[in-house]
């Protein structure tokens, strides 16, 4: 039990008189730098006290006796408090003594089990479970009867057509004949090739075969009229350069048209004239020369030389449709106009207009800058028609001519 402290008991008690000094002088001189010995002389009194005493004893605040000694833990008496760490004395404490449980503290024990049974005793508490063990048995799903003979948990009766409805699904399982189980087909994959195949475009365009010249250059030509979404993987560096090859390649050593070549082709120009005469006439064509099956194969035939001359002429045209492409191209994504000079191929038709010997090749040359032809390049144009239009052959005059009118 713990009792308030009465500080009255610690108070000090002199055994003298109470002696009050009110206004006490001492013997100082007036001047403050001036130290004068009094020798301990003043003119108060001097008391001295003899010996005082205070009561010092101080008042027990615990009403318990003290203990006997160190409390230490005790493994026996769980009860006993341990003497913390760094203290050599213990404390004045005697054991301490839990508090116990009063027997009308109720207990809330939330559990789902419905009956618990509490015996008289307030101490002990007896919950007793009466759910019943269920015994599992061994899985066993080799069929449904079997799962229906050993339930795990007790189920309702099911209506009488549920029963059978499910006895008819078990008769038609164990009737269905089994089913194969088939592996997925595994197709191997394919390489994705672009639609236009350039490292192809370019082996038949620098092939030594003039006709796998002629016809891949054809196939660029129809697909860039079409539509011009079909040119663009065609214009690239390598195509311009090989298109450009075949223009200035050298056909002086290759095989000319032998003399019943040219012979034969004579003979059907003048049968070809007759017939348009009659034509604008409206007479009966006669034909100056009999023409048969042979002279018309022969006639038709072409040499190497006027193989590759025929794929300059080709080369031209379709340098020109990629070129005229690409400007416009340029144009739509930056709104700029490319110079003649800065396109692709120009510089190409220009020497072959100027230097190339054959004249359906310079032809060719002026079909190709008109096609190619725009308003700011009319400066240029007029200058390259007008050179043409002093050429020697007056085929090739006739065609700058034309170009220059338009």
């Amino acid at each position: 039990m713990v009792q308030s402290i009465d500080n009255s008991a610690n108070r000090p008690n002199y055994n003298a008189v109470k002696i009050n000094i009110r206004k006490p002088e001492v013997n100082a001189a007036n001047n403050r730098n001036t130290y004068v010995d009094d020798n301990g002389i003043y003119n108060a009194i001097n008391i001295d006290i003899d010996n005082p005493s205070v009561n010092t004893e101080p008042k027990r605040i615990y009403d318990y006796p003290e203990s006997e000694g160190p409390v230490t833990f005790d493994m026996v008496n769980p009860n006993r408090i341990p003497l913390p760490q760094g203290f050599n004395v213990a404390y004045t404490t005697t054991n301490v003594i839990l508090p116990k449980i009063e027997n009308d503290v109720e207990f809330e024990i939330e559990d789902e089990r419905d009956d618990i049974e509490v015996d008289d005793k307030p101490e002990e508490v007896v919950i007793e479970d009466k759910q019943e063990e269920v015994e599992v048995p061994e899985a066993n799903y080799t069929s449904v009867e079997n799962e229906k003979a050993a339930p795990l948990v007790e189920t309702k009766e099911e209506p009488d057509n549920i029963v059978n409805d499910v006895k008819i699904m078990e008769a038609e399982m164990d009737k269905a004949a089994p089913v194969e189980i088939k592996r997925p087909e595994i197709i191997p994959g394919e390489e994705i090739l672009p639609e236009t195949d350039i490292p192809l475009v370019i082996s038949n365009l620098t092939s030594p075969d003039f006709d796998t010249q002629a016809q891949q250059m054809e196939e660029i030509a129809r697909l860039s009229l079409d539509d011009k979404e079909n040119a663009i993987p065609f214009i690239v560096r390598e195509v311009f350069a090989s298109l450009i090859d075949i223009t200035k390649a050298d056909s002086t050593n290759l095989t000319a048209p032998t003399e019943e070549q040219v012979q034969a082709r004579k003979r059907l120009i003048a049968n070809f004239i007759a017939v348009e005469t009659a034509k604008s006439n409206n007479t009966q064509p006669k034909l100056p020369y009999p023409i048969n099956e042979a002279d018309l194969a022969l006639a038709n035939q072409l040499s190497p030389m006027e193989m590759a001359e025929r794929n300059k002429e080709y080369a031209l045209f379709t340098i020109s449709i990629l070129a005229k492409i690409y400007a416009d191209e340029v144009e739509r994504h930056t709104g700029n106009i490319v110079p003649l000079t800065d396109l692709p191929g120009s510089a190409a038709i220009v020497d072959a207009l100027r230097y190339n010997p054959n004249s359906e090749v310079k032809i060719a040359a002026i079909d190709a800058l008109r096609h190619i032809e725009r308003p700011e390049y009319k400066e240029e144009l007029n200058t390259l028609y007008t050179l043409a239009q002093a050429d020697s052959n007056p085929q090739v005059a006739m065609a700058a001519a034309r170009a220059l009118n338009n």
